[in-house]
């Protein structure tokens, strides 16, 4: 990496580290804000359905606002837009650390919210425009590898180091200061940015959406993250319910697969440029292939893996852990590759408001994947045992990144006909 883009990339990944950590902090103290009265419910179902609600209205509002987002990104610059929903994700969390009442804490995260999902279209676009066409890879990569690290050091921040309150003020105050210290960097290093209009127009804008390889992509993304949405809720349970294993042991397989998923991201983003700067950006595509053909199999191997129910011995664990870690690396070798083919493909003065697309229904997938996955389970255990329902609701659900994999196949005939230069 050259002497220029080392430090955007470090402070890239500092800020999208700490303004992520807000989201996944909230996990660890959901019952300490029930104790302390923050989170309001009688029983133990109504508690949880307003613990649930803060999560929803947070993702529900940033989603709300994206489109916004993306067309402001394109029309005022990616720069002041990451500036702005710095300050308002700052603000959000040092007010959540204030809360006095659950109204409180629902309106701070909601205000946190609309910049922590409204930032997405802004972030892949400026990502665009600091890493040139052949490091764009790695760009993503660092993105989404960072947004990884972030769940693990919320979780430990917030549920470990620290009250929850200190927590989220310090998160709140460093996402401002490394979200100025971002656009400066991006200045001070010469960056290029795409030349902003006042004359920019939706209509304008949307003929970008009917490119074949943009089509392709919007089309494969909610498939592509509906099994990521039931994984990130129900993979500890799968394992702990249908394997019989202890929450923790369960628990700490998930967390070795997840870091296995920021490896995936790196290796993904490097394999990408390293082969397009030999075959172009039709090049990328082969690393998306081989690694949702790779990940596919050996996740779905480990959902069907003959566990010897309550056996927690590491003779009995070893082999579908390994399988576990292979299937989330191997699959996630495609994530940096979505970003930047996209960015290829797409006008620079355009980008935010395709991603601002793109981010709607990279996140409508996430949401759908836990409803997904347990409508078939209850479908299922109709007519089988439980342990059989989860095993054929999990593997369904993960089969859905076989219409992902064809898509990739897809666009790589598309990439190869086009072969647009790089931007």
């Amino acid at each position: 990496m050259s002497g220029r883009l080392l430090p955007l990339a470090a402070a890239l990944a500092l800020f999208v580290i700490f303004y992520m950590m807000g989201y996944y902090m909230l996990n660890p103290i959901l019952k300490t804000l029930r104790s302390e009265g923050l989170i309001i419910g009688v029983t133990e179902a109504e508690w949880r359905f307003y613990a649930g609600l803060i999560a929803t209205v947070l993702q529900g509002v940033g989603l709300a606002t994206t489109l916004l987002t993306g067309v402001l990104a394109d029309k005022w610059g990616r720069r002041p837009v990451i500036l702005v929903l710095s300050v308002i994700m700052g603000l959000g969390l040092l007010l959540v650390s204030t809360a006095g009442d659950y109204w409180q804490l629902l309106s701070f995260f909601a205000l946190y919210g609309a910049g922590y999902v409204g930032m997405g279209p802004a972030m892949y676009a400026f990502i665009s425009d600091i890493f040139p066409s052949e490091r764009r890879g790695l760009g993503y990569a660092v993105y989404y590898s960072s947004s990884v690290l972030a769940m693990i050091l919320g979780i430990v921040t917030a549920g470990a180091l620290l009250n929850w309150r200190s927590a989220y003020a310090a998160v709140g105050l460093a996402a401002v200061i490394l979200g100025i210290l971002l656009v400066t960097l991006s200045k001070e290093s010469g960056a290029r940015a795409p030349a902003t209009s006042a004359e920019y127009s939706l209509r304008k804008a949307l003929p970008s959406l009917s490119n074949p390889a943009v089509a392709t992509v919007l089309l494969m993304i909610t498939p592509w993250t509906i099994p990521w949405g039931m994984l990130s809720v129900f993979s500890i349970d799968y394992i702990s319910t249908k394997w019989g294993l202890p929450t923790a042991t369960a628990s700490l397989m998930i967390a070795l697969a997840t870091l296995s998923i920021a490896v995936g991201h790196i290796v993904g983003g490097l394999l990408s440029d390293r082969i397009a700067g030999r075959e172009g950006l039709a090049g990328r595509t082969k690393v998306s292939v081989l690694g949702v053909a790779v990940g596919y199999a050996a996740m779905s191997l480990m959902i069907l893996y003959p566990y010897p129910r309550g056996d927690a011995s590491l003779q009995s664990l070893l082999p579908p852990a390994l399988l576990a870690l292979a299937g989330m690396m191997f699959t996630t070798f495609a994530y940096p590759n979505i970003n930047t083919v996209l960015s290829e493909v797409v006008a620079p003065e355009y980008r935010g408001t395709v991603f601002a697309v793109y981010n709607v229904l990279n996140n409508l997938g996430w949401t759908l994947g836990p409803l997904f996955y347990t409508s078939l389970l209850l479908a299922f255990s109709s007519s089988m045992t439980l342990y059989d329902a989860m095993t054929s609701a999990a593997f369904a659900t993960v089969s859905l990144w076989l219409l992902a994999l064809a898509a990739w196949v897809y666009l790589r005939k598309i990439l190869l006909k086009q072969m647009p230069a790089a931007r």
